[in-house]
C-alpha cells in the first residue's frame, strides 16, 4: 500500500507541474514509471496501472513545454539511465530492451503528439488573430474613408458658405434696403462667417496627422531632457506617417526611462534603413509600476505601418527598444501572412517528425523485439544432450558449451554458496510453450558444481 501511495503521490506532482515546469513533471513520472518497473522487471499490474499516466503527462509535457530541448533531455536521461541500470543491475539486454520500448511508446509517441498538438493551437491562434486584425483594418479603412469624405465635404461646403456670405454681404450694401434689412443681413453674414470658421477648425482636428508639424528625433531628445547619445544616420527626408511613428516611438520610450530607470545611461540611434533603437543601462529599483500599455500601444502602432517592434531586458541588465520602420506605410496584414505561413511550416514540419518518430518507435519494436529474441534464444542454447553429457565436477573448458549465455537471469533462484551460474536456452524458438525454460550451470573454480533444468512455463 505504501509503494501504490508513493506512486500515486509522485504522478500527482507531475500532473500538478506539467503546465509550468513540464521538463520536470515528465522526469517525475518517467523516474516513478522505470523504478516500477525495474524492481520487478516483468510487467505486472503496478507497471501497467502506471502506463496510461506516463502516456498522459507526456502528452501534456509536450502540449506544454515552450522549448521542447529540455523535455527530449528528460526522455534521454531516463533512456539511458535505464538501459544503464538494466544491463548492469537488473536482468541484461532483455530487460534492456523492454525499458527501451516502454520509454518509446509511453514517453516519445505520446509527447511528439503532444509537441504537434501545440503546433496545430498555435495555428488556429494565429487565425483568430489574423481575423481580427481584418477586422481593425477594415475599421481604419472605413475610418480614413470617412475622414476623406469629411474633407471633401469641408470643400464643398465651405465653398457654399463662402458664396453665401459673399452674397449676403453684396446685399448688406444694397442702397434700397432699410436699417432694419442691413441689419439683418449684417447679422446673417457674421453667422454665415462663423459657421465656415467652425467647419475649417474641424477638420483641422480631422487632418492633424497630415498637416501638424512633426518633431526631428533630435527634438524629441532635447524635450526629454535626458543625458541621451544620440546616433541618427538618416540624412534624407522621411515619410510623414514614418517621421510621426518614429516621433512616438522614441518619446514613448523616454519617457519609460525617466520613469523606471532615472538617472541611466540613455542611448538613441536611428538608422539609414530606419531602423530605431533606444537603450538604457541598468538603474537602481524604483517604484514606480507600469501598466504595460505604452509598449501595446507602440508595437500596434508600428504594425499599423507595416514594421516590427520588440521590447525587453538587455544582456548588461538595461532595457532595449528596437523597431524597424518601412520606407512607406505598408498593409497592416503582411506581417500576420508572413507570421501564418511561419506557422503552417512549422505544424507541418511538426506533423512530419511526429509521423516519422511515432513509425520509428513502432517499427523498431516490432522488429527489433522479436528479432533480438530469436537471436538470443538461437545462439545461447544448450541442448538437452549437451546438458545430459555435463558432469559434476568436470571443467569448464571440457564442457561443450554454448558461446552465448541467456540475458534474462532469472530473479530468485538460489545458487550454491562461492558458484557462479550461468544460463542457457532450452529451445532455439523464443514462441513456443517452454520458451521460458533455462538450464542452469553453476561453476566454483572453473569446476561445476551443480546443473538444474529450470520450468519457467507459467512465466
Amino acid at each position: 500500500m505504501w509503494e501504490a501511495a508513493l506512486y500515486l503521490v509522485l504522478f500527482v506532482a507531475a500532473f500538478a507541474f506539467v503546465r509550468t515546469r513540464p521538463a520536470v513533471a515528465l522526469g517525475i513520472a518517467l523516474g516513478a514509471w522505470l523504478v516500477c518497473y525495474l524492481v520487478s522487471v516483468e510487467f505486472d499490474v503496478r507497471v501497467v496501472a502506471l502506463a496510461p499516466a506516463l502516456g498522459l503527462v507526456s502528452f501534456l509535457a509536450g502540449r506544454h513545454a515552450k522549448d521542447p530541448r529540455a523535455t527530449a533531455i528528460a526522455l534521454t536521461i531516463a533512456e539511458i539511465a535505464g538501459v544503464v541500470v538494466a544491463l548492469t543491475q537488473r536482468g541484461g539486454s532483455d530487460t534492456a530492451l523492454a525499458v527501451t520500448s516502454g520509454i518509446g511508446v509511453l514517453g516519445v509517441v505520446p509527447w511528439a503528439f503532444g509537441r504537434f498538438r501545440r503546433q496545430f493551437a498555435e495555428l488556429r491562434e494565429v487565425g483568430w488573430e489574423h481575423a481580427s486584425l481584418l477586422e481593425r483594418d477594415a475599421d481604419n479603412a472605413r475610418n480614413a474613408e470617412r475622414a476623406r469624405l469629411a474633407g471633401e465635404m469641408h470643400d464643398l461646403v465651405g465653398h457654399e458658405l463662402a458664396r453665401s456670405a459673399l452674397l449676403v454681404g453684396a446685399l448688406e450694401l444694397e442702397p434700397t434696403l432699410t436699417a432694419q434689412q442691413r441689419e439683418a443681413a449684417k447679422t446673417a453674414r457674421a453667422s454665415v462667417t462663423a459657421a465656415a470658421e467652425r467647419l475649417a477648425d474641424v477638420m483641422q482636428v480631422l487632418r492633424a496627422d497630415e498637416d501638424e508639424p512633426v518633431a526631428t528625433i533630435e527634438e524629441v531628445v532635447a524635450r526629454s531632457g535626458l543625458d541621451v547619445e544620440l546616433t541618427n544616420g538618416r540624412k534624407t527626408a522621411i515619410d510623414g506617417i514614418i517621421a510621426r511613428t518614429v516621433h512616438r516611438v522614441a518619446a514613448e520610450a523616454l519617457t519609460n526611462v525617466i520613469k523606471h530607470a532615472p538617472g541611466a545611461k540613455v542611448t538613441v540611434s536611428l538608422s539609414a534603413n530606419l531602423e530605431l533603437r533606444i537603450t538604457n543601462g541598468p538603474a537602481p529599483k524604483t517604484q514606480a509600476v507600469g501598466s504595460g500599455k505604452g509598449l501595446v500601444g507602440l508595437a500596434e502602432r508600428v504594425a499599423l505601418v507595416g514594421g516590427w517592434f520588440e521590447a525587453g531586458p538587455s544582456d548588461d541588465g538595461g532595457f532595449e527598444v528596437r523597431a524597424k520602420l518601412p520606407e512607406r506605410p505598408r498593409a497592416r496584414t503582411m506581417p500576420t501572412h508572413v507570421r501564418r505561413e511561419r506557422t503552417e511550416e512549422e505544424i507541418r514540419k511538426s506533423a512530419k517528425r511526429t509521423v516519422l518518430i511515432t513509425s520509428v518507435v513502432c517499427v523498431g519494436i516490432a522488429i527489433g523485439v522479436p528479432g533480438y529474441m530469436v537471436f538470443d534464444a538461437a545462439t545461447s542454447v544448450l541442448t538437452p544432450q549437451q546438458f545430459e553429457r555435463a558432469e559434476i565436477g568436470q571443467e569448464e573448458d571440457a564442457l561443450d558449451l554454448p558461446l552465448r549465455t541467456r540475458v534474462d537471469n532469472p530473479l530468485g533462484v538460489t545458487a550454491p554458496p562461492g558458484s557462479e551460474c550461468r544460463y542457457y536456452s532450452t529451445h532455439p524458438n523464443p514462441f513456443d510453450g517452454n520458451r521460458h525454460d533455462l538450464h542452469q550451470l553453476c561453476f566454483r573454480n572453473d569446476r561445476l558444481v551443480s546443473k538444474e533444468w529450470l520450468a519457467r512455463r507459467s512465466g
